[in-house]
């Protein structure tokens, strides 16, 4: 008897489930890409292929292509693909589509986004979502292609947040001073901090399981995780906030971003009143490259120049487009826990 196909809803699913490595290291399957991809260089050049053919063989390697690293990655993932099902269902008239045929469907699917006003960060979430489901490759289909001065979550507060100021307002301003993202906030606990002098640091659980420390060491935003710390130990409670106020859909992550140009313009600003400050935090950065085996890269003497479409936005609004670089890798790794300043400053800074 022939078995009956599966709703494809189910099988998207189904397939992104058991890519689940969660607490698996990210960088370790990096490293292995890396060593594939090189691996693959010298093989390919010793053929003499061209390196344009070369570089769309090298795409395809990932040693990460059946694995998602972040449980909020997962659940974004699982949305996307039923949005996928449903507008293969408008094509086909029947839910049990097999996941073989719905392949078929992606490029006109990308296309009905693009029709729709999808922005091409939208679109490249979308698309991502599908093609891991599928075991096929985003950079096989064409698509917007995405500009940081594009992107424009998180870029103003939320029209939402002035509707959640009574339920949120604990967690946007703890969050303007602490920098989480909303799973990080919502786990961290009163023994997840250790009070040094004049100074706090943070432990969390970031994307993928990272292990995160995150310095605070501004006066008043000192004051402010007192104030909550304090209120959890009154309430018997562990976490630093309630269920309750992290019951809201507020932006967070403008919080977070305000923190590191809240951070930014502090650390620039101590710089330029202690120009010997600056020594200073040149070895803190030097210290946690080292002490996470990463290699620097960048040179700390040079400012970071946007350029580009982020350049043009800056001009626009009237602000600069170089950025001290010791006091974004400053930022960076102790708010962000990213290692990139283009990182930071394009995702966060300038917006």
């Amino acid at each position: 008897m022939k078995q009956r196909t599966r709703q494809l809803t189910y099988a998207l699913r189904a397939n992104l489930e058991s890519m689940a490595a969660y607490g698996e290291s990210k960088k370790l399957y990096k490293d292995k890409t890396n060593a594939m991809r090189r691996q693959k260089y010298r093989e390919l050049i010793y053929k003499g292929i061209s390196r344009a053919d070369i570089h769309k063989e090298l795409l395809h390697i990932d040693a990460a292509k059946d694995k998602i690293f972040s449980y909020s990655t997962m659940k974004n993932y699982i949305r996307f693909v039923k949005d996928f099902a449903a507008f293969v269902y408008t094509k086909t008239s029947t839910s049990r589509v097999s996941v073989e045929d719905s392949i078929k469907y992606i490029r006109p699917y990308i296309d009905s986004l693009i029709s729709k006003g999808d922005s091409p960060n939208t679109i490249n979430l979308k698309l991502s979502a599908v093609c891991k489901a599928t075991g096929q490759y985003v950079v096989d289909y064409t698509h917007p292609i995405r500009r940081y001065s594009d992107v424009t979550r998180s870029t103003k507060a939320a029209v939402r947040d002035k509707y959640n100021d009574k339920r949120a307002a604990a967690a946007l301003e703890l969050n303007r001073s602490i920098g989480l993202r909303r799973n990080e906030l919502a786990r961290v606990s009163i023994n997840d901090i250790y009070l040094g002098e004049k100074c706090a640091y943070i432990y969390s659980k970031g994307k993928g399981g990272k292990n995160n420390i995150t310095y605070i060491s501004d006066p008043a935003k000192l004051d402010i995780l007192y104030k909550y710390m304090s209120q959890a130990i009154t309430e018997g409670r562990e976490t630093l906030l309630s269920k309750e106020q992290m019951n809201h859909d507020a932006d967070l992550h403008h919080a977070r971003a305000m923190c590191a140009v809240d951070e930014y313009n502090r650390i620039l600003q101590d710089i330029h009143k202690n120009p010997e400050q600056r020594e200073f935090y040149k070895s803190y950065i030097k210290n946690i490259f080292k002490k996470y085996n990463k290699p620097l890269l960048e040179d700390l003497d040079k400012p970071y120049y946007l350029r580009g479409a982020g350049k043009t936005l800056c001009i626009s609004q009237g602000k600069s487009y170089i950025f001290d670089r010791v006091a974004v890798l400053y930022v960076s790794l102790t708010i962000l826990h990213h290692f990139r300043s283009d990182t930071t400053v394009q995702h966060y800074l300038i917006k």
